[in-house]
């Protein structure tokens, strides 16, 4: 399940509150939210190009629905998404709901389905009813186009219902939706230049929000890295983190944690708990690639301002519900190359570009596979499965600790990761892809097939 991060304040008296420097009027604002009803979430998304409001200023852009931050899908374990894309874009399009474990055949999560110009598809997703629950997201997956028009802002989030049911202390805390979104802005458009070269970042489409809370309230944040290529290492001045869920999956337990790496792609859903009162700026710190890849300022992303009358922080459990670690069920063993050439153009995954009629890898249904992802190139890289999910077990040949699962990690610079990944779950027989979530990589071929096989 995805790892819902909680956020406790330290010990801070109201002095050690830090200047986040002038906060923005304007209030952070949830998107808009499309809810299940009777079990099923019926939407049509259309996706043209549109004149949007991006960090207060108007923007062309391609976006679902004439908004640069679309609605926010809201489900419940067992329910049925039916959902109409319709493509008024110039180029072929689709639709991936990143993180859900349901089938990837015929018109439910396919992402070798193709919308052409002109043309629509009707997806039909069908929500096991024990699966997860956490925070997921829906985007384009067209290969080829997948950078650019998640760039221009065709990402949404997807929350699948029940993180906290099962702890009574955590049900009324109020919750907040943080979608990370860059831009990159010329002539009043969108535009596509280098990975972070001057780029604006956006909470939920704004610039500098500031989110309001009580001294000692506690509450849910759903954060999610809904950007094409940046990474985000965030956080929060005077408090640190303590991570609930990863990537849609509950961790057995609460990890505290100064900071979080976001990936792209990746979520974290986490608990605030505000300190004294006073400013507080929620960072995303300067970031390297590697000496091949880019390099990007940091930026104060929301300004958290805690005033009002305090109220008593909610006692956070230590241990949350069991996760089964899985590295007593490994049936085989793999090993995944991720390389590129030397001017960054063409990018690989076991020394072959991606081509959608090949069937790179195949799996049989029950398997529980240690998979040894290697990086061989001078950047980093984030290995990405779809329609299930793995345990890290070492990274660079360290041992990791087992608190739960994700659906991305980090493959450092000439480095490498294990992660256990069980193909155990009927539904997802099929065809779908592994790839590297730097979309600009995996539109360049760092992405590969794989088929699980009844």
């Amino acid at each position: 399940m995805k790892a819902v991060v909680v956020l406790l304040a330290l010990p801070l008296a109201a002095s050690g509150a830090r200047d986040a420097g002038p906060a923005r009027r304007e209030t952070l604002r949830d998107p808009a939210v499309v809810a299940s009803r009777d079990g099923v979430l019926d939407l049509t998304l259309t996706a043209a190009r549109a004149t949007v409001s991006v960090a207060g200023q108007s923007v062309g852009a391609a976006v679902y629905n004439g908004s640069y931050v679309p609605p926010t899908l809201r489900v419940r374990p067992g329910d049925v998404l039916r959902l109409r894309l319709v493509n008024a874009l110039d180029e072929a399009t689709n639709l991936h709901t990143h993180g859900l474990t349901v089938s990837p055949l015929g018109n439910s999560d396919n992402v070798f389905l193709h919308v052409e110009p002109g043309g629509a598809q009707e997806y039909e997703i069908r929500i096991p009813s024990g699966h997860p629950a956490g925070l997921y997201w829906y985007h384009p997956h067209p290969h080829g186009h997948s950078d650019d028009e998640v760039r221009n802002g065709m990402a949404g989030a997807l929350i699948v219902e029940g993180l906290l049911d099962s702890f009574p202390e955590l049900r009324a805390v109020t919750e907040r939706v943080l979608l990370l979104k860059d831009a990159q802005i010329g002539g009043g458009h969108i535009v596509h230049r280098g990975i972070g070269d001057d780029v604006v970042r956006t909470v939920n489409g704004t610039l500098n929000p500031t989110i309001t809370l009580r001294p000692g309230e506690t509450e849910l944040w759903r954060i999610a890295n809904v950007g094409a290529d940046l990474y985000y290492l965030l956080t929060l001045d005077g408090h640190r983190f303590y991570e609930v869920a990863r990537d849609g999956y509950r961790l057995a337990r609460l990890v505290p944690k100064r900071q979080l790496l976001i990936e792209p792609g990746a979520r974290e859903e986490v608990l605030v708990q505000a300190a004294g009162p006073g400013t507080y700026a929620l960072r995303t710190a300067a970031f390297n690639t590697g000496p091949q890849g880019n390099q990007y300022s940091g930026a104060v992303l929301a300004t958290m301002r805690v005033a009002g009358a305090a109220v008593a922080p909610i006692a956070l459990p230590e241990r949350l519900l069991p996760v089964p670690d899985l590295r007593g069920a490994v049936t085989g063993r793999r090993t995944i190359v991720f390389s590129e050439t030397a001017d960054g153009d063409t990018l690989f995954i076991d020394g072959r570009t991606f081509d959608p009629g090949r069937t790179d890898t195949r799996v049989t249904l029950g398997a529980v596979e240690e998979w040894t992802i290697r990086n061989e190139s001078d950047e980093l890289h984030d290995f990405h499965i779809h329609q299930t999910h793995f345990q890290v077990t070492e990274v660079n040949g360290v041992r990791q600790p087992f608190v739960g699962y994700q659906d991305i990690v980090n493959v450092p610079v000439r480095g490498a990761v294990k992660v256990i990944i069980p193909f155990t779950d009927p539904v997802i027989v099929g065809r779908f892809v592994y790839h590297c979530h730097l979309l600009a990589h995996e539109d360049k071929g760092m992405m590969a097939t794989i088929e699980v096989m009844p």
